[in-house]
């Protein structure tokens, strides 16, 4: 996965009055009526509550993060970065034997030279057993050698995220889930739990929560109000870097942070979600009960930001 076709037309507006919650909500709601979905929307405006609405999918109720996990992941990892002991630039090896060649910071911006994917090969199978199979996917690529791509290059990767969680084993000696919450989550002052369904992907894409708590989430860790990227980023394109899970893009004296998230199972479990924030610290997080195609994911952040944007 690239996430190429959501991000280069994502968070571009750069003027206009902003808008209501109302008006994102609708425009969320539009989207969703056109990919025949049900789902539940967190909106902030700046200096404003949040709030839920409930768009078919209970408002309080936890959801499936999919990809959105990432952002936990990473941030926990630069919550360990002390620039002695652990530093971003470290080889891998230095803290999980068998990955010289990669650093932190290349794992966490997926320019690690990682082109392979072993979680998609077994992800079907671990669904409903949510114990954290990172170790498994790290065994696998321990086994398959080194990256065959080009360090340095973007390559979207879920085994980068597995890899990183074993370094925060690692380097925190204590398990993934109970270093990030406390690093993390509980700073924030949210809960969230591995998904029942896909908590075997938890440091890459099995966190659960619900829309409200990812929202505060986001903002107490993704600042919008600087236009000074925090820890690593990596080039993406069109002004956009890789950074703390998220994708950010500087604009008007601010960042513009945004990620999608998808889990595509037929029969099974067919998710999506999404979280952006604007520079003028507008904040929106949508999670709808679809497995959509790419246009139809720009599609969704072109309706939040023309409700938000639009005069």
């Amino acid at each position: 996965m690239t996430w190429r076709a959501a991000a280069l037309s994502c968070c571009i507006a750069t003027g206009g009055a902003a808008q209501t919650a109302g008006d994102v909500a609708q425009a969320v709601e539009g989207w969703l009526t056109d990919q025949n979905a049900r789902g539940v929307v967190a909106i902030q405006p700046p200096d404003t509550d949040l709030t839920v609405i409930d768009l078919g999918l209970p408002a309080d109720a936890p959801v499936e993060l999919a990809s959105l996990s990432k952002a936990i992941t990473a941030t926990c990892m630069a919550q360990l970065v002390d620039g002695t002991t652990v530093s971003r630039g470290d080889p891998v090896s230095r803290h999980v034997p068998g990955f010289d060649s990669i650093t932190l910071a290349d794992l966490i911006t997926h320019q690690s030279g990682i082109t392979q994917d072993a979680t998609q090969i077994y992800m079907s199978a671990w669904l409903d057993e949510p114990t954290h199979r990172a170790a498994e996917i790290v065994d696998k690529m321990r086994d398959r050698g080194a990256p065959t791509g080009q360090p340095g290059q973007y390559a979207y990767s879920n085994d980068n995220y597995a890899l990183v969680a074993r370094v925060i084993e690692a380097v925190s000696d204590a398990p993934y889930e109970q270093t990030c919450r406390r690093l993390v989550l509980d700073p924030a002052g949210v809960t969230a739990t591995p998904s029942p369904v896909s908590g075997a992907f938890l440091s890459w894409g099995g966190w659960s929560m619900t829309v409200a708590d990812y929202l505060t989430f986001h903002a107490h860790w993704f600042d919008t109000q600087t236009d000074t990227l925090t820890g690593p980023a990596g080039p993406f394109g069109g002004g956009a870097y890789y950074g703390l899970g998220m994708l950010a893009r500087p604009m008007q004296g601010g960042i513009n942070h945004w990620h999608f998230g998808a889990l595509c199972f037929p029969k099974h479990l067919n998710v999506g979600s999404y979280a952006v924030a604007f520079f003028n610290d507008w904040r929106v997080v949508v999670a709808y009960d679809a497995c959509v195609e790419w246009p139809a994911m720009a599609a969704l952040d072109n309706a939040i930001a023309t409700a938000i944007f639009s005069r």
